[in-house]
């Protein structure tokens, strides 16, 4: 991977999508540009150029001269981090403080239900929620988990919480599969860090993903859109607890490991 590549993917776990990345990185570049030079340069057009630039103004990593026409400018990047970095310690105090007087207030809405045996299915929207999802499936399992994707969807899920979920399950004494599709060996080391009870190299049904833990409960997607965008909206998985549903999809991937090779990283 290149170091373009990896600077790519890092900017992008700051919140900023492939355009906003791309504005930041050409300001940088070439100085200070107006919005019209900006668009016709990058061959953006101009609504998504001014989105773009919103969500840089709002995180601090550009700044707007008084001149007209306005030009925008890159704030230096250790400038910039910081101020991402104050703007996320801001927020969690804010959400820890309105966390328990919500959390009491709730409760009073809750309707005393017996307990049930139904089967429930829901959709979740959005990769950074899917991510969120995936974490906390892996975290709550009790049994031995599956984790079928692509080597471009494990590469972003890299950027994530997940990879220390499973290192805490492998840590418990659990057991995380991952199956994944032929990839370039830097990609391969990468995986090794994420500290599963083995990896191995096959090929996948289509460019989706599925994460099933036996007997409980499974998530799947369909065909992914493979942007390294950890905030891709348009991507999103169904999760149920169905019996039958799981027990079907973890048989299909117990086969898909059979015929899997184990991967090797040169040393």
């Amino acid at each position: 991977m290149s170091n373009k590549d990896e600077i790519y993917r890092s900017l992008i776990h700051f919140g900023l999508d492939e355009a906003s990345v791309t504005i930041y990185i050409s300001l940088l570049k070439m100085g200070s540009m107006s919005v019209g030079a900006m668009s016709q340069k990058l061959d953006l057009d101009r609504g998504k150029t001014y989105r773009s630039l919103k969500v840089l103004e709002e995180l601090g990593m550009t700044k707007s001269s008084p001149t007209t026409p306005i030009k925008i400018s890159a704030v230096d990047p250790s400038e910039a981090f910081q101020n991402i970095i104050q703007k996320k310690k801001e927020q969690l105090v804010k959400l820890r403080t309105l966390t328990r007087p919500l959390v009491d207030e709730l409760k009073n809405y809750e309707k005393e239900t017996m307990p049930t045996d139904l089967s429930y299915f829901s959709i979740i929207q959005g990769r950074s929620n899917i991510y969120t999802k995936i974490g906390k499936l892996i975290q709550n399992s009790t049994e031995n988990v599956f984790l079928v994707t692509t080597s471009d969807d494990l590469m972003r899920m890299n950027h994530t919480s997940i990879p220390d979920k499973i290192h805490q399950k492998i840590d418990a004494g659990g057991e995380v599969r991952i199956i994944t599709n032929s990839c370039d060996e830097k990609f391969m080391k990468v995986f090794e860090d994420f500290g599963a009870t083995q990896i191995k190299i096959g090929k996948l049904p289509s460019k989706s993903r599925m994460i099933i833990e036996s007997k409980n409960q499974m998530a799947m997607s369909g065909a992914m859109n493979e942007s390294i965008d950890l905030n891709d909206n348009s991507d999103s998985i169904m999760y149920t607890n169905s019996f039958e549903m799981v027990e079907n999809m973890f048989t299909l991937c117990s086969h898909l490991w059979k015929k899997s090779k184990l991967m090797h990283v040169s040393n």
